[in-house]
């Protein structure tokens, strides 16, 4: 039995489903690229790592966001059917609100296959588009639109599994998950009385993302609360990093590639070769023993 095609859509600020009718020998052109982008996908991956915001997945990784009623519309699609939907309409880009196509996996019923979708895959009649026809170029004249050459995710019931949290919060809402620190965090950490913060105007200009979860990580871990300024520069020096400080106050500098290596050396994200003794960032936080 075919596999329905299907896209998630954004239409007036809702997350709507609409069904993608193929013709016949493009169905199964399609299925076969959607079964070959799952091998590639998995393969290799055999670890599920649950995200939380401050892991990098390792080759062998899968992260995890477990969220039923973010992804409900998908999994209702294996229930549904195409007929409860209707038909994707694109002679209208503008409306069309197009976030990602999907379809379910052939060797995991329960498991939906996405691909996210973005606005330089249309391919606009309006625009003077050539395709390949019988040795030469003939214009387009219908509307239509490209498919990605990877998987972005795979839905497996309550599980949605990716690589990139960049690429998935392209279709779907899942900045809560994100564990990153508020502005008012960020200003509760820098006015801990560990800290000086040498420039504030650079300070907050280096507040990207990556500084923001790592503040976020030293915030929740206690660390600050854990250890004193001494302690915190005896640590650092163990290892071969030197934490300035300033009438008994860690100095968060003004440069922004050094203030992230103290930011996540309390994060416990820094540490020594043992062999060639140069000071490493490290992008994960799997403990080994």
């Amino acid at each position: 039995m075919p596999r329905s095609f299907f896209a998630l859509c954004r239409i007036n600020d809702q997350n709507v489903v609409r069904r993608i009718p193929l013709q016949a020998g493009v169905q199964a052109e399609i299925e076969q690229l959607f079964d070959h982008q799952e091998a590639a996908f998995l393969d290799g991956k055999d670890n599920d790592q649950p995200f939380d915001g401050k892991w990098t997945p390792d080759g062998n990784d899968l992260l995890v966001i477990d969220d039923q009623p973010l992804l409900q519309p998908f999994n209702e699609t294996l229930q549904n059917g195409p007929a409860a939907y209707d038909r994707l309409d694109v002679t209208n880009y503008d409306q069309a609100g197009i976030k990602a196509v999907f379809m379910r996996s052939n060797a995991d019923q329960n498991r939906i296959l996405l691909q996210r979708f973005q606005s330089s895959q249309y391919l606009a009649k309006g625009r003077f588009t050539l395709r390949y026809d019988n040795n030469q170029f003939a214009k387009l004249t219908e509307h239509g639109f490209s498919l990605d050459t990877k998987l972005t995710a795979v839905i497996e019931g309550s599980a949605v599994k990716f690589v990139s949290f960049a690429n998935l919060r392209k279709i779907m809402t899942i900045q809560e998950h994100f564990v990153a620190a508020t502005e008012a965090e960020v200003q509760t950490f820098a006015a801990h009385g560990h800290f000086h913060v040498e420039n504030a105007a650079l300070f907050d200009a280096a507040m990207d993302e990556r500084s923001r979860k790592l503040i976020k990580g030293v915030l929740t871990s206690g660390v600050l609360e854990q250890n004193d300024v001494v302690t915190i520069r005896t640590r650092a020096a163990d290892i071969g990093l030197d934490i300035t400080e300033q009438n008994g106050r860690l100095i968060l500098p003004g440069d922004k590639k050094r203030l992230k290596v103290i930011l996540n050396f309390l994060e416990e994200g820094v540490f020594k070769g043992v062999f060639s003794n140069a000071l490493f960032e490290t992008n994960s936080k799997r403990t080994v023993a």
